[in-house]
């Protein structure tokens, strides 16, 4: 009996620590890159580089229109990009829209299985390559359909390229109109995650991720290697076979595009099981390739595992505290559990403020935000129970997001 108490608290004593690391891990990248100061980084030459503009669409007459507008309003040399969009399966009138703009070559895809951006990539990737010449391209840059970039968006890509980067996130954040709590807790949860997570990454030289729009991967990568990716979140896996390699996503934060953001509590619950399925996925898939992968960049690799295993501790340390407390609360007097409340109100303050610090940079506007900034929490949670459901059921079906059009007017 005593041999088997022992063992019992081995377990839950692992099973407390090791959240606990992960956490504690991506806490000290967070603090230390916020008062880490931005490094000067001179660009090589003043060098404008070209670009071949890639937008995946599946029936987006809707909100194509915007994106395409926008990219021709760019203040870049018109001779140094052209944008080239996949209609994926399309049934309306997407390539139509598309085909009304000069400076736009249409693709049409009507073979093979509809499940995702990866796929499409894959078929149209070396289609592109065998179009364009390598002195007429030096980079791809890749937006969905639903986006609007700022105009200097490839003019802060191409400094960022000039600075020696091969593989680039632009600083994509929620757009107008924020129609719903569900839009704005997006919104304030792309503002938190470029601020605290990549920009944090970008300062300390380690690796961002990819967040699936908005990014440039340099034209000699693609040739070399191609788009190889089988997850459903095919953005964090190219970011993870990269990191195998050695190489890692820069982040640009002053390359600013807008994406548009769910409305409806249910797809947005739909959205997240993809991208908590798609964590798991890459998880299992490369878990030990990261491990074992011989290169120079341990923390990066250190880094990237903690970031795959941050939905299952953070969903493992919340129903660990759970069950102490209840532990507590069977054991000891009701005011034992003092010191963890006034624990768990400060970290909840320290959130707000974090949110609200990130909304603020990023110039997102105060108006009708408070609400959702006081019901942020909601948010997080329904990410955690996404991720819990995903780890024992899987979403791996592809479920189209319907889009409008987000207001020109920000950019």
């Amino acid at each position: 009996m005593q041999k088997f108490e022992l063992f019992v608290d081995v377990v839950w004593t692992i099973l407390e620590i090791a959240p606990m690391l992960v956490m504690g891990w991506l806490a000290f990248i967070l603090v230390f890159g916020l008062i880490k100061r931005k490094a000067l980084v001179k660009a090589f030459s003043d060098y404008k580089n070209r670009f071949a503009i890639i937008v995946c669409a599946h029936n987006e007459e809707k909100a194509i229109g915007s994106l395409l507008s926008s990219l021709g309003d760019l203040d870049y040399d018109k001779d140094k990009y052209h944008v080239y969009v996949i209609c994926d399966h399309c049934t309306d009138k997407t390539a139509e829209i598309a085909g009304s703009y000069p400076f736009v070559t249409v693709m049409e895809r009507n073979e093979g299985p509809t499940t995702g951006k990866g796929v499409v990539l894959s078929w149209g990737l070396p289609r592109i390559l065998k179009m364009t010449e390598k002195d007429s391209c030096d980079a791809f840059v890749f937006f969905d359909a639903d986006n609007v970039a700022k105009a200097d968006f490839l003019t802060e890509m191409s400094k960022k390229m000039n600075q020696g980067n091969d593989i680039i996130q632009g600083n994509r954040l929620g757009g107008r109109p924020y129609n719903t709590y569900v839009t704005k807790w997006y919104t304030l949860y792309w503002a938190s995650y470029t601020t605290y997570f990549s920009y944090a990454r970008e300062k300390l030289n380690l690796s961002a991720f990819l967040t699936g729009t908005g990014f440039v991967v340099k034209r000699d990568l693609i040739e070399k290697e191609g788009w190889d990716t089988s997850t459903i979140t095919e953005d964090v896996e190219y970011s993870i076979q990269n990191c195998i390699k050695g190489r890692r996503v820069a982040f640009c934060i002053s390359a600013i595009c807008f994406d548009e953001q769910p409305s409806e509590l249910k797809v947005m619950m739909n959205q997240l099981s993809r991208w908590t399925t798609g964590s798991y996925q890459i998880l299992n898939k490369y878990f030990y390739s990261i491990i074992r992968s011989k290169n120079e960049r341990f923390l990066q690799k250190l880094d990237s595992l903690m970031f795959l295993l941050m939905g299952p501790c953070s969903w493992l340390s919340a129903i660990i505290t759970a069950l102490n407390m209840l532990i507590i609360l069977w054991k000891l007097p009701l005011y034992a559990c003092l010191p963890a409340v006034i624990l768990g109100v400060v970290g909840l303050m320290t959130m707000y403020i974090a949110v609200y610090g990130a909304a603020r940079y990023n110039k997102i506007e105060s108006e009708g935000m408070f609400f959702a900034l006081l019901t942020f929490p909601l948010f997080t949670f329904a990410y955690m129970i996404c991720s819990i459901k995903t780890c024992f059921k899987p979403s791996t079906t592809w479920v189209k997001i319907e889009h409008k059009s987000l207001d020109r007017a920000q950019v």
